[in-house]
């Protein structure tokens, strides 16, 4: 008889967590033309407003003022008080001094990758720098899952034992919406009799608050999935890219 050995793997949890744009992205020239068709259609087709017609009875009033032809009070108070037309000049020169805040924040200016406050248009995913073996590699927040918990308890001891208690988040499901896999260094293998790891993701979205520094990693940003693609190894990337929001699977 053959003795044969079963292949122990280590199971993990890991966590993508994303905030959501705070902005829409900026139209390109077809969104803008076609934008300016529907609102040239809308002009045509829609019935004049209560201020249009209150401004065009204000014309008619002041007609009959200029011509002496008043004949009724409510004429003479109702053209005492403000105008349709006294309403659009205020409201002009409030429009005027009224100024849209900039699509660029500090934080993209410095670049500063741990803020919350950047790329404010797209998704940020948090990636974690941690030592694998000997050397320093970026991820998603994982760890190892513990007898008795579910995935997804995992999931969620992860998030407070790499972020912290000053964050707040939405999970979406019990379900993984991932995995990859991979083996340890032949070293570690013969040491610890485990062939490598098996990951479990877990998707989750930002309500709240931010990273405490702490945590088993060395370092940590909010990465758009572009930026992912410096930061990932590619073998880990091309597993990772499949659940994550705004991207392509075939860049």
């Amino acid at each position: 008889m053959h003795s044969t050995t079963q292949v122990k793997w280590d199971i993990m949890a890991g966590l993508c967590l994303q905030r959501k744009p705070i902005i829409t992205k900026p139209l390109t020239d077809t969104e803008v033309n076609f934008q300016n068709i529907l609102q040239e259609i809308e002009f045509e087709k829609s019935l004049k407003s209560d201020h249009e017609l209150r401004h065009e009875k204000d014309v008619k009033r002041m007609e009959k003022l200029k011509n002496g032809k008043v004949i009724d009070f409510d004429d003479m108070d109702q053209a005492s008080n403000q105008t349709a037309q006294d309403y659009i000049d205020k409201n002009k020169e409030e429009l005027l001094n009224f100024k849209f805040a900039s699509r660029t924040t500090e934080a993209d200016t410095i670049n500063d990758t741990k803020s919350l406050k950047r790329k404010l248009d797209d998704n940020l995913v948090l990636i974690v720098k941690e030592k694998l073996g000997h050397e320093d590699y970026w991820v998603l927040p994982q760890g190892l899952w513990k007898d008795g918990e579910t995935l997804r308890e995992t999931s969620e001891r992860i998030l407070k034992e790499s972020c912290g208690n000053n964050i707040n988040v939405r999970f979406y499901g019990n379900a993984p919406c991932g995995f990859y896999k991979y083996k340890y260094p032949k070293q570690k293998r013969e040491q610890s009799n485990v062939e490598g790891a098996k990951i479990f993701f877990f998707k989750a979205k930002l309500l709240d608050g931010n990273v405490e520094e702490k945590g088993t990693w060395t370092d940590y940003e909010w990465s758009t999935v572009q930026e992912l693609n410096k930061r990932l190894i590619q073998p880990y990337m091309k597993n990772v890219k499949l659940f994550l929001s705004n991207y392509n699977v075939n860049t």
